[in-house]
């Protein structure tokens, strides 16, 4: 009898389960597709490195599923704690019939039980369809072709449905505990008129929100400019103090917001008047008023997902589309010798034997490398390598040119530029130069056209879009800089990686003449780059080159790094994709419980204030004005955190444009696009929802 009941009961009020049981679906749906990811790597033709790097991204996934499955028991929890206070009245009646709290509390437990076992087994459903788009997604980010035939193959992972039954089902008994402890020690009295208790306004005074709803705009504004003025790349008071102040604004925003709306439309007296403005002013002006610090909290995670997702994508991007011009040679091969301290300048690198040995080659890498290959047994070095060619990046540690010397020849400043991407003491640090045969060599080995600089002229190389959009502007200005004692005006730009690289990272060399390199110049770092005439002698040089690198041998050549075009593609795209997958997987989760926090509340309003839209049609309001009403109500309710939370992301996204611009260019523009697009879907459904939800709980 109390399981045919329960379930009458869900049957009765599905509007009310409505919410519970999309957000339920939902989280079942992306907890289960995101940890199924793992079962991928069967169907997938992944590299050594790439699977690895898959494993990495399992792990992670499975760490941060845990911190999502905190995020989804609150959830189930807050929207259970909706449906329980909907209900009180009706369990009231329960026992004024005679019914046990026993009783009561068994049908409960099964009406959580019937809607939580639906909205698993849809969620599982829909959770396996999303997992094989998830399938394809890997394959295009990764860059691995599916083994089946056709390029399609179901994939179903018996340990993420054995992780989600079982995580959901802790969720619904902790839910059903709760529940039942909620009934079991309410009285009877308080059960019976639970839908006459209102919630306590926080601020009566509407002179008072005017007066604090500017100042929360002022600190949201200085906020911004304290993020934009300092930025992200190093942690400084200033950035302390822009996250205080926009959380103080917000939360001021949201407790002033209410007062203001209700104020600013009065002065608009035919506006005010219209319909039922009057009315559902009122109504947001209470609800707003009883729930700012969860308005605040949802536009505050709203921010973070909105910012974080489009942060992990836009790195995704920055680095995927980097590749194409920093993957010219089949592999390059880096010796630091030494390194350039602000206050001591060039410090010489403690190389030991290796440094001898290299001293010995003449610095020269081809010779160096060969014999290193020979000395350790890897292989012939010349049977892999068709072609290589040095580039030596030098500094004058006695009188080199500096970022403040090329400032003040220009009248330009980097800072303009580049934003918050560069610490504030790069002024002092030199510029590095390079020989034109050199780069020459490198540019030819790259198939590019070669570079020619006439007396007394030099050119500028630049790979980095946090410096490429000022040494364009020199260029333009045909500053004149002091090389080594000598004048020479800055006539070239030049924007080629020469070398292979996972992130283009040269911010400014000059190019000179071979006898206009200063005579003091010291090398900072030799880059050798090679071609192959296969993938196979690709591989092989990079097994040689981790082979010299590893021997305890002194006579071999100190190799500080060695990358191959197979190495920076795939470590790249791996590790991309896994800040791509962790942002999506983290924002989409945030936005569901934000959207499902909104819509509870909205529906417990509506819930609350049943009577009120009753007295309304008594007054003889048609019902089509009513629901334009509830509209309004919901609409204003769902946007102004949506709204300010973008406002926040926008902010924080010229910043973090900065930083991508470490691993690339960043094009915010289709990014943002198609986040908001995701945002507004899940937005969409749980505001539909919630308003058709309203409007039956307002007919009651």
């Amino acid at each position: 009898m109390l399981a045919r009941l329960a379930l009458g009961n869900v049957r009765k009020s599905l509007a009310d389960f409505g919410v519970y049981f999309l957000t339920v679906m939902l989280g079942v749906a992306v907890f289960y597709a995101f940890n199924s990811m793992t079962a991928q790597q069967g169907v997938l033709a992944f590299s050594e490195t790439q699977d690895k790097m898959f494993d990495l991204l399992g792990m992670v996934i499975g760490g941060v599923s845990v911190f999502i499955a905190f995020v989804l028991v609150f959830l189930v929890v807050y929207a259970n704690g909706f449906l329980i206070k909907r209900r009180k009245r009706e369990f009231g009646v329960y026992l004024t019939l005679g019914m046990s709290t026993g009783d009561v509390v068994r049908i409960v437990a099964l009406e959580s039980l019937i809607v939580g076992a639906a909205s698993l087994a849809v969620g599982l459903a829909v959770g396996v369809g999303l997992s094989q788009l998830l399938l394809q997604l890997t394959s295009a980010l990764f860059k691995a072709d599916v083994a089946a035939a056709g390029g399609f193959a179901f994939v179903f992972s018996v340990d993420a449905l054995a992780k989600t039954a079982v995580v959901f089902a802790a969720i619904f008994l902790v839910a059903a505990l709760l529940n039942a402890r909620t009934v079991a020690r309410a009285k009877l009295i308080d059960l019976l008129h639970a839908s006459s208790r209102n919630e306590e306004m926080k601020l009566k005074s509407l002179p008072l929100s005017l007066v604090l709803f500017a100042p929360s705009l002022v600190l949201i504004g200085v906020s911004y400019k304290l993020l934009i003025d300092n930025g992200l790349m190093e942690p400084s008071p200033e950035f302390a103090a822009a996250t205080v102040l926009v959380c103080v604004g917000t939360v001021l925003f949201f407790y002033a917001l209410s007062g203001f709306l209700l104020k600013f439309v009065q002065l608009a007296r035919p506006l005010y008047l219209r319909g039922l403005n009057m009315f559902t002013l009122r109504q947001l002006n209470a609800k707003v008023n009883t729930t700012f610090a969860s308005l605040s909290v949802v536009c505050i995670v709203l921010f973070l997902a909105i910012t974080s997702v489009c942060g992990g994508i836009g790195i995704r991007n920055a680095i995927d589309g980097s590749l194409d011009r920093s993957t010219d040679y089949s592999a390059s091969v880096s010796t630091s010798f030494g390194s350039y301290n602000a206050e001591a300048g060039f410090q010489a690198a403690d190389l030991g034997a290796f440094g001898e040995f290299a001293e010995q080659q003449g610095y020269d890498m081809v010779a160096g490398l060969r014999s290193s290959v020979a000395a350790v047994g890897a292989g012939d070095y010349d049977a892999v390598v068709s072609g290589a060619a040095q580039v030596d990046l030098l500094v004058d540690s006695s009188d080199g040119l500096v970022m403040d010397d090329v400032e003040r020849a220009s009248g330009l400043v980097l800072a303009d530029y580049a934003g918050a991407s560069i610490n504030s003491g790069y002024g002092v640090y030199p510029v590095y130069v390079a020989a034109l045969s050199q780069v020459n060599d490198a540019l030819a080995l790259a198939g590019k056209p070669a570079l020619e600089l006439g007396a007394g002229e030099c050119a500028v190389y630049s790979d980095s879009d946090i410096t490429s959009g000022f040494y364009r502007d020199v260029v333009e200005r045909g500053t004149e800089l002091s090389v080594g004692g000598r004048a020479m005006r800055v006539v070239e730009f030049r924007d080629d990686c020469l070398q292979t690289t996972p992130f283009p990272m040269n911010t400014g060399t000059l190019v000179v003449p071979d006898e206009a390199v200063p005579e003091g110049a010291r090398i900072l770092q030799s880059i050798l780059d090679v071609q192959c005439a296969s993938d196979a002698d690709e591989a092989a040089f990079g097994e040689m080159m981790d082979a010299v690198s590893d021997t305890d041998n002194p006579d071999t050549w100190p190799i500080t790094l060695s990358m191959t075009r197979a190495d920076v593609f795939d470590q790249s795209i791996s590790l991309s994709t896994i800040v791509a997958y962790l942002a999506i997987y983290l924002g989409f989760v945030l936005v569901i419980a934000c959207a499902a926090i909104l819509a509870i509340q909205q529906l417990s309003d509506a819930s609350d204030n049943a009577q009120r839209y009753g007295l309304l049609r008594k007054l003889g309001a048609p019902e089509r004005m009513i629901d334009g009403a509830l509209f309004v109500q919901v609409l204003v309710y769902f946007l102004f955190p949506l709204l300010l939370a973008v406002a926040h992301s926008a902010c924080a996204l010229v910043v973090v444009t900065d930083v991508v611009a470490v691993f690339g260019h960043l094009d915010i523009t289709s990014m943002a696009l198609a986040c908001a697009g995701a945002f507004l879907a899940v937005y969409g459904v749980y505001f539909a929802v919630t308003y058709l939800g309203a409007r039956k709980l307002a007919c009651e």
